[in-house]
């Protein structure tokens, strides 16, 4: 029967391992292959990971899983964040799908990591190290120019769109990674009994340590190469912040650390006074690194607190953009903006604080709730003396307060996975140990079984308005596959052919801002302008792209509805004031109206106010203006 139980162990930890190397996965046959690939690869690991828990929870049935508060406080602020969303729209956002998914996997974590089952601890463990240990490499080899980065500006981005996930995957990978190292390492220095062995098994008594500790070291030492050079601040303090969190317990419970530092105290202190100082001067010169992306970032957080102001009860999850673009248009059409505020605004797709971001898309309740399950869950980490995980969870929680990582599906999976781990039995567990509060057998059952029908019931009610719907997993992966050839139609300016056939993958497509805006733009060429603007009015709901403004605008004054197009350009000036195309087009638009006053102080802006950043376009908008100023 053991054997059994160890075969349906690793079965389950290969399955678990699947879920975790979403990280890995990069489609060239879909478009947005980086970010759709690894949805697909995700929602197809865990049907496969639910297929299996039946018969692997037969097998294990007599080990029992202990009621902890963090699975109430996960299941309400699920339950509370997709009620959220279904308030403001009928159908059921990807991102909810997403929500009901990743809870799923913390609850079969939970029920198969319960009792001394270590082998899917350690296995998972170290599948979770060598996802930061290919990353690290992948990202070597994209600086050394072996293989190409997926962003066409920065050299290093792993399996990511751009550095700062990238990093941010690092940062937290790392103190995981670096506390398995010492851990295996002293072990592997604590096994004296291995000499009175025979050779061999004294070879395998040693072997198996020292090659994970070899492993993990590698890992640690690759991340240390390739961090700096992704130049991500967040990364950097989220990683010393996680090993510090590792450090400072173990520090704590022994008792030489203890007895040193009662002996040196004054030198302790004097060190911390001079640590503070140099954090100090470092923050100082890391802000100053990028001083317009910090006071950018600082502006962002500022209009995020407003629009939770505004909407105390959330807008629904993946209605960040709409909801944040109001608020910002608002703040500067009220003049009460700053010089250096329109300087470093911009129509962002994400708050760079996630839980600025939950807080506005969920809202303030589910927003609690998210926070509680966290402290928890630490709590949980540093009571259990689950130490690691609960280190590279704190280095995840201080990455999202500068940056989106929860926008990023291999983050979810990961913040879910270390929160899982966190929770799990500790080391020092005796055989004869019974865990309190066990749940009773028919719930585990209830869930194992009402999980994968519910899914199905989801499905179809959203199908096939869902973008991932499990329902019509085949659609859906057909319509994204179909988009990369319709991409190069509309690159071909074979607009009326392209919105033809975005039209048919629109149902499966519409959370994603991307796929809108080129459908909009199709059918804006192809002059099907009603329709273009129906299409923006769904983009405008989830992103705060001025360009979509423009583009209605532009829609509105071919069909002559001068109003509507001047109120579209002036909320895209409102938006982003540092961009000179609105002002371009409403001086476009009043010379087509007549208006000539407004024509020439709209005309003057563009000449004279300097651009953000210099471009062939900003010249040639101011060309043909001073033309339109010579003719009229």
């Amino acid at each position: 029967m053991n054997r059994i139980h160890q075969i349906s162990d690793i079965l389950l930890s290969l399955l678990i391992m699947t879920v975790l190397f979403t990280v890995f996965i990069v489609s060239r046959d879909l478009a947005n292959g980086l970010v759709s690939g690894k949805y697909f690869w995700f929602y197809a690991s865990m049907v496969l990971l639910s297929v299996f828990a039946i018969p692997a929870a037969i097998i294990k049935r007599r080990e029992r899983v202990s009621f902890q508060v963090s699975d109430l406080l996960i299941l309400l602020f699920c339950a509370a964040s997709v009620l959220t969303s279904l308030h403001h729209t009928v159908r059921l956002p990807n991102k909810c799908m997403l929500l009901i998914f990743a809870t799923a996997f913390y609850f079969y974590l939970r029920i198969f990591l319960a009792g001394k089952n270590k082998l899917i601890y350690e296995l998972c463990g170290l599948a979770f190290v060598i996802t930061g240990l290919v990353e690290a490499v992948w990202g070597l080899m994209q600086l050394y120019g072996f293989t190409s980065s997926h962003h066409h500006l920065f050299k290093t981005t792993g399996s990511f769109f751009n550095p700062g996930p990238y990093s941010g995957w690092l940062a937290t990978v790392f103190p995981f990674a670096l506390g398995y190292a010492l851990i295996s390492y002293f072990k592997c220095k604590g096994q004296g009994f291995a000499q009175s062995l025979p050779p061999v098994a004294r070879f395998l008594s040693l072997a198996v340590p020292y090659s994970k500790t070899v492993l993990c070291l590698l890992a640690v030492l690759s991340i240390v190469l390739i961090l700096p050079a992704a130049m991500s601040r967040a990364s950097w303090l989220a990683a010393l912040g996680g090993c510090a969190f590792i450090g400072i317990p173990y520090g704590l419970q022994n008792k030489k650390t203890g007895d040193w530092c009662k002996r040196y105290r004054k030198h302790i202190i004097r060190f911390s006074f001079a640590a503070f100082v140099l954090f100090a001067v470092a923050m100082s010169g890391l802000f100053l690194l990028k001083k317009d992306s910090a006071s950018g970032r600082a502006f962002t957080w500022k209009i995020a607190a407003q629009t939770i102001m505004e909407h105390p009860m959330g807008v629904g999850l993946g209605n960040f953009g709409g909801a944040y673009g109001d608020a910002q248009a608002a703040y500067f059409a009220s003049g009460a903006g700053a010089e250096w505020e329109e300087h470093v605004a911009e129509g962002v797709e994400y708050a760079f604080n996630e839980y600025l971001q939950i807080c506005i898309e969920a809202g303030i309740i589910p927003f609690i709730i998210f926070i509680a399950f966290a402290v928890y869950t630490l709590s949980s980490g540093i009571r259990r003396r689950n130490y690691i995980p609960a280190g590279a969870l704190v280095s995840l929680l201080i990455f999202a307060a500068m940056s989106y990582p929860f926008n990023v599906l291999p983050f979810v999976i990961a913040f879910v996975f270390l929160s899982a781990l966190c929770m799990a039995d500790s080391d020092n567990k005796t055989d004869g140990d019974k865990p309190k509060r066990p749940y009773p057998k028919f719930v585990i059952w209830v869930f194992l079984i009402a999980f994968p029908l519910s899914v199905v019931l989801l499905s179809s009610a959203s199908s096939p308005n869902s973008q991932f719907s499990i329902f019509n997993f085949q659609l859906n992966y057909s319509a994204h596959k179909q988009w990369r050839a319709t991409q190069t139609l509309h690159g071909m300016g074979l607009h009326r052919e392209a919105a033809e056939e975005f039209s048919g993958q629109y149902p499966y497509l519409q959370d994603n801002i991307k796929f809108l805006f080129e459908y909009a733009q199709s059918l804006s060429k192809s002059e099907q302008y009603g329709k273009s603007n129906e299409i923006l009015r769904r983009a405008m709901q989830i992103s705060c792209d001025p360009m979509l403004y423009n583009v209605m605008g532009k829609n509105c004054q071919a069909l002559k509805q001068y109003e509507q197009a001047e109120q579209c350009f002036i909320k895209a000036v409102n938006l982003v004031p540092n961009r000179l195309y609105p002002h371009y087009l409403l001086a476009k638009l009043y010379h087509e109206t007549g208006q000539k006053e407004k024509a020439e102080t709209e005309t003057d802006i563009v000449l004279n106010k300097p651009p953000k950043v210099e471009s062939m376009a900003v010249e040639e908008m101011r060309k043909e203006l001073i033309k339109l100023r010579t003719k009229n």
